[in-house]
């Protein structure tokens, strides 16, 4: 191949990207989360259940298995970097929850949590899992702590990342916001999702340029059906609190300290209802510390399985 065709090809793409060019930006955030998924050994699958098709991401592994829960109007692939740090002998099923990432959006639907984690409850019963550790954050946490309350035996362990479902003792910013009538988690412009990245990360992390525009792109396509899920959940809310006395399995859970969603104050909370829950806060740390230290949290994740592991197989020895 010769020199002055790979310069053409290489103006032709600067040429691209520097007029906006959409399909060349999303082509290569398409080639980023393809390599994102490589390094991390992670294979796109789906799946038939309740009516739905379940879109996750599978790697595989000879031993215990780790299921992970994304937040409102995140996907899977907020787990991909950290998923990268897990030890490779478990096997990792990233889900995509109901309405969210490339699982079915029903418009006929009405999202409450209760919904949620049924449709996640099918997808578990359609995938054979038997017993696994379940980690969750945000509105993932709150899936996960509803379907381990009601699924003891099948849970081996509970990790719960900044997750929703209890009224913090302080609010928040989102919750200032909200009560000013603003939702930065329903993005409907460029600038609505730069927005949304500060309430998100306390220390954000580089995201190139066009990848930064596809994900805003999507956000904003997204944005009436998201809105749509965000009233639902809200219309019928629940709170978490009467639920988390029958988390009777291991529980971990992971806090940023400087979550501008959801309060760290909620840890409070949890230390209440929870009394066997392991805790741990995150110095300069926001909402998602998968994302934002992927490779400090799972350290802290893996410490905590290897722990649940070894009290799970003292407690079935004959």
């Amino acid at each position: 191949m010769s020199r002055g065709f790979l310069q053409a090809v290489f103006l032709v793409g600067a040429v691209c990207l520097l007029c906006g060019c959409s399909g060349f930006q999303k082509s290569l955030f398409d080639c980023a989360m393809s390599m994102e998924h490589r390094l991390s050994k992670l294979k796109e699958k789906s799946v038939q259940a309740g009516g739905l098709t379940f879109s996750y991401l599978e790697r595989s592994g000879p031993g215990e298995t780790v299921v992970l829960l994304h937040g409102f109007g995140a996907d899977k692939d907020n787990w991909v970097r950290f998923v990268r740090h897990l030890p490779k002998e478990y096997q990792v099923i990233v889900m995509d929850l109901p309405g969210h990432g490339s699982t079915t959006r029903d418009e006929q639907a009405t999202y409450t949590i209760d919904y949620l984690t049924q449709g996640f409850a099918d997808a578990v019963q359609a995938l054979n899992l038997d017993r696994f550790h379940l980690a969750g954050n945000s509105m993932g946490g709150f899936v996960s702590m509803l379907y381990s309350s009601g699924n003891p035996d099948r849970v081996m362990s509970l990790c719960l990342i900044d997750p929703a479902g209890a009224t913090s003792p302080q609010p928040s910013d989102l919750q200032l916001a909200i009560e000013r009538g603003e939702n930065p988690l329903v993005p409907k412009s460029r600038k609505d999702f730069d927005t949304l990245m500060e309430y998100g990360f306390h220390d954000r992390p580089f995201i190139p340029w066009p990848i930064t525009r596809v994900l805003a792109d999507r956000y904003i396509e997204r944005s009436a059906f998201n809105e749509k899920m965000w009233e639902d959940i809200h219309r019928h809310w629940k709170d978490v609190d009467p639920y988390l006395g029958e988390l009777t399995m291991p529980v971990f859970l992971i806090w940023g300290d400087k979550d501008r969603i959801l309060h760290v104050s909620s840890v409070s909370v949890y230390r209440q209802h929870i009394p066997q829950v392991k805790t741990l806060v995150l110095e300069d740390c926001g909402h998602v510390p998968m994302l934002e230290l992927p490779k400090i949290t799972a350290g802290h994740y893996t410490e905590f399985l290897k722990g649940s592991s070894q009290g799970a197989n003292q407690d079935h020895d004959p």
